[in-house]
């Protein structure tokens, strides 16, 4: 027979004397092609491929955990945090709480501008400067969380004494502006006006002092029209971050020197009302105001007794309370509220009074929690 692969003549049916093949696998390997299959390995290389397998896995793993790690405490401000920050609260605290934060809310925007450090800078959030259209000023604070503030009647409505005695001095002034002008109006019909220069001159400055002094009596008659009534419009209320809120309302205690304004907002921090009852004397004590313009200043000192004065009991403290301190808060050593500073005994040193925070529930009780 031929061999089908070097085609030489045998003699052999089953194998090639020349070239070697087998008949029956050559055959077997012509008629059905091979196909692409790789060696299978052994059971001790498939053991080692599953070891290195898993060790790649678990160095890729711990690559990924290191950059995680890496990427988050060293790339915060690629983090969208500005929706918080915003509002002035940190990510822990909205996490922590789980809540969405209230972005008109007074309490947080203070506590983000001025965080508290202690009890009494809490309170200072709570504590307002209020200035007057008069140009006086004093002090107040949030007494819930309604946006109500607590000040002295003094603070926000002038004094029927004081306001009469304001009014006298309009009144004097404007006699003497009057007799001025008579007197100018004369001046000028004399010869000398038209004919001395010097003359001329000196009446014409007469005439820029008697402005200003009708400039002057301008503003007392103003005053007397806009201290006389406690009204929004004569009102600023400013916060510890230098803010302003607009007064909704104004009421005026018709018993004591006490006032309750409501301003625009909400969520307003405030102070805790304590038991003045519980002070016991040489007690330390806080106040927070601003004294002479000097605004959110603290001053401290003692309890020092109770005094009765025109049937009204106070608490007597020798903490400083200057000009600019009444309405502002008493505070204990809690940073709670025990009363309202009020006065201070003219012509004397570390004697100052305050009304009991009792009182203000008791006259403002429908409106206050």
């Amino acid at each position: 027979m031929q061999c089908p692969k070097c085609l030489k003549e045998q003699s052999s049916a089953v194998q090639c004397d020349c070239c070697g093949i087998v008949f029956e696998k050559f055959r077997r390997r012509t008629e059905t092609p091979e196909t692409s299959v790789p060696p299978l390995a052994d059971a001790g290389d498939a053991a080692g491929n599953r070891r290195m397998l898993l060790v790649a896995f678990a160095v890729l793993a711990a690559l990924v955990g290191i950059v995680a790690i890496i990427y988050f405490f060293t790339t915060p401000g690629k983090r969208k945090t500005a929706p918080i920050a915003a509002t002035g609260i940190s990510t822990a605290q909205v996490e922590q709480s789980g809540t969405a934060v209230d972005p008109s809310s007074i309490r947080n925007r203070l506590a983000g501008s001025l965080p508290p450090k202690n009890r009494i800078e809490s309170a200072r959030n709570a504590t307002v400067y209020i200035e007057t259209g008069w140009k006086a000023s004093g002090s107040g604070f949030f007494i819930d969380d309604r946006c109500h503030i607590v000040t002295n009647a003094h603070v926000v409505k002038v004094r029927e004494k004081d306001l009469r005695e304001v009014s006298a001095v309009r009144d004097r002034l404007k006699v003497a502006i009057d007799a001025e002008r008579n007197y100018l109006v004369k001046l000028k019909e004399r010869p000398e006006y038209s004919s001395h220069a010097g003359f001329r001159d000196a009446v014409n400055e007469r005439e820029k002092q008697l402005e200003f002094q009708v400039e002057k009596y301008e503003k007392l008659d103003e005053m007397i029209s806009t201290a006389g009534s406690a009204s929004t419009s004569s009102l600023k209320v400013i916060l510890a971050d230098g803010s302003e809120l607009p007064v909704r309302s104004v009421m005026v205690s018709e018993k004591y020197d006490l006032a309750l304004l409501t301003v625009q907002g909400s969520d307003s921090p405030h102070i805790r009302r304590a038991d003045s009852s519980m002070l016991a004397q040489s007690q330390k004590l806080f106040t927070v105001g601003n004294p002479q313009g000097l605004r959110f200043s603290v001053t401290s000192g003692i309890f020092s007794g109770w005094q009765t004065v025109n049937g009204v009991r106070f608490l007597q403290t020798d903490a400083p309370i200057n000009p600019g301190n009444s309405g502002g808060p008493l505070l204990n050593e809690q940073g709670d509220v025990v009363g309202v500073n009020t006065a201070i005994l003219a012509a004397s040193q570390g004697i100052g009074f305050a009304l009991p925070i009792e009182l203000v529930f008791a006259e403002f009780s429908p409106y206050l929690r």
